[in-house]
């Protein structure tokens, strides 16, 4: 399957939102990711996967530190605890999670989706610029997936990842308002 960057990321990017995030904040997270990666390598998974832990774990920062700013409410958990207490859905009251990658990569979402995931792209010239592209929800991130996109070829024999190629289906997020079916009661 010959999945084009430019035909399926750019053609969209007119209707992505680019947040420029204060310089302190990014420092602040620059600074707590590399607090955090010293604490995650004494987990089994990570001393096995620690390759290029700290810009996954930076770009996911990000792109949740650009949605704060957006949706105008506290989404980053600054605690460093196991794993496997931070799988589930990322902004606080809602189920919905945060997919950020670095431009010209496709994100990694998982094979079967359970709740929808917003999109981010971070620049990769500038840690200060985000864009959101938008919502995916699950039926959509399960049905544009490709492994061909995965450009770690130890991630794609685990085969739980995919690359999520959807952009034109994404729904524009403006406000809190329009992530209003996915609240927690």
């Amino acid at each position: 399957m010959g999945i084009n960057y430019n035909d399926y990321v750019v053609k969209f990017s007119s209707r992505f939102k680019c947040v420029v995030i204060d310089a302190s904040y990014v420092q602040k997270i620059h600074d707590f990711v590399s607090k955090l990666v010293l604490e995650k390598r004494k987990e089994k998974h990570h001393t096995i996967d620690s390759k290029n832990e700290v810009k996954r774990f930076l770009t996911g920062f990000l792109g949740e530190a650009a949605l704060e700013q957006l949706l105008k409410i506290k989404i980053i958990d600054w605690s460093i605890g196991c794993s496997d207490l931070y799988n589930k859905p990322d902004i606080p009251g809602y189920r919905v999670g945060i997919k950020t990658v670095e431009r010209n990569k496709f994100p990694i979402i998982s094979k079967k989706n359970q709740y929808p995931q917003i999109i981010c792209i971070k620049s990769i010239d500038r840690d200060d610029v985000v864009f959101i592209c938008g919502l995916a929800d699950a039926n959509t991130l399960n049905m544009y997936q490709s492994d061909d996109l995965i450009l770690d070829r130890n991630l794609r024999a685990r085969g739980t990842k995919t690359g999520f190629y959807g952009f034109k289906y994404l729904t524009v997020i403006n406000s809190l308002s329009d992530l209003e079916e996915y609240k927690l009661d």
